[in-house]
């Protein structure tokens, strides 16, 4: 069985640190998210497409109103199981709980090998009668926040690459331009966009998908993007709450989501850096990009998002005083793409307005971008799909 992913949906910070702990190094399931009982929450859900959603809570707070809450989600139509976790369990509850396709109530003190012997029956059960009535579950996108605490290491340029790399083979790929200040991802692409992130988080209607992909300008490549402000005084406009939104919506639409963040870590771009599923950490080869490394990794470790990172050196030359190692050693991971340097390519496609992965695709910094967006590809999706000219998909 492929390993069971879990969100905990619960106000409360303790009952959230309970399920984790459950799970603690238990390898066969992950808990991919956490969420309260917010009227967005099922939004988010949907966007996670986890096995199973355990809501954990206070058994006087499991009113007729919330299981009809949790009935509204229709979590069984995205092949989704809904667990309840309280501390007092009796057969009116279980009863009740059943009827709104709750499909097991458990005590918040059950240990964690029954735990998850439950969960395992359960999405055993649910995966056989997807089975039976052929049903396939839709396949979670994937959000990568790309990172670096040093200017100029070449981060935006991978990342627009990288999204027309993904978009020009057919993946609903977004692109959102969050260096606030001074976010150039439209100008790298050519494209003057009428409406940014500014316009969609002062929208009175909220963050939906709809008011997204308003926003956003389309490349030729078909990539969406969703600009930074316009001018930097602007940037305090951009909060938390429109981060994790962003994103949350743009889950459920999109299969790629890449996130260029600013070096600063702002209350935004940590939100980001904690919405993804990837923080790739992008670093040129120089001793100034190795201390800098250090630090990134040591702040990430401070708010618990250093499994996520992933290291991407750029600029990478033959003969350096500093090696692609030293970063190894010093961080204890393998770099996970190398991008060859090639400032000669990068400027000319630069000054054309046109991503090198399309202005020059034989260059080897364009083939090593494409291997990156293969290896993205083929991570989520265990293969290589291509789409030919007409749009129709082939092996």
């Amino acid at each position: 069985m492929d390993k069971i992913s879990i969100v905990v949906c619960s106000q409360e910070t303790e009952y959230k640190v309970s399920m984790k702990n459950k799970l603690e190094n238990n390898e066969e399931y992950a808990i991919i998210g956490y969420s309260d009982f917010a009227p967005d929450a099922k939004t988010r859900l949907k966007g996670f497409v986890p096995d199973v959603v355990v809501f954990a809570l206070d058994s006087v707070d499991i009113t007729e109103e919330f299981l009809e809450y949790i009935d509204d989600m229709n979590l069984g139509s995205f092949g989704c199981s809904s667990v309840i976790m309280t501390d007092n369990i009796t057969i009116d509850l279980v009863n009740n709980a059943a009827q709104h396709g709750i499909r097991q109530v458990m005590s918040l003190s059950v240990g964690g090998e029954e735990f998850c012997r439950n969960i395992s029956k359960i999405v055993t059960n649910e995966r056989k009668f997807s089975q039976k009535m052929n049903l396939e579950k839709k396949e979670r996108s994937r959000v990568y926040a790309f990172f670096s605490g040093k200017g100029g290491v070449g981060k935006t340029t991978i990342c627009t690459n990288t999204a027309v790399c993904l978009a020009s083979m057919g993946k609903k790929t977004l692109l959102v331009d969050l260096d606030l200040q001074f976010g150039d991802a439209d100008m790298a692409l050519d494209l003057n966009p009428t409406e940014t992130i500014v316009d969609l988080a002062r929208d009175t209607n909220g963050i939906s998908i709809d008011n997204l992909t308003s926003c956003c300008v389309t490349h030729s490549s078909g990539l969406s993007v969703l600009a930074s402000p316009s001018s930097p005084e602007l940037a305090e406009y951009i909060r938390s709450e429109h981060t994790r939104a962003i994103v949350d919506a743009a889950r459920n639409y999109y299969e790629y989501v890449i996130l260029d963040c600013g070096c600063a870590l702002t209350d935004p771009v940590i939100t980001a850096l904690e919405s993804s599923d990837d923080i790739f950490m992008v670093n040129d080869v120089n001793i100034l990009s190795l201390k800098r490394a250090k630090l990134c990794q040591n702040v990430l470790q401070q708010i618990n998002q250093q499994d996520k990172v992933k290291l991407i050196i750029n600029k990478n030359v033959k003969k350096n005083n500093v090696k692609i190692s030293d970063f190894e050693n010093l961080l204890g991971m393998e770099a996970y793409a190398v991008i060859a340097s090639d400032l000669k390519t990068v400027n000319n496609s630069l000054n054309n307005g046109q991503p090198f992965i399309t202005f020059k695709p034989r260059a080897v910094i364009a083939k090593d971008i494409k291997t990156f967006a293969d290896k993205l590809i083929i991570e989520r999706e265990g293969k290589l799909v291509k789409q030919n000219s007409k749009g129709k998909r082939k092996k």
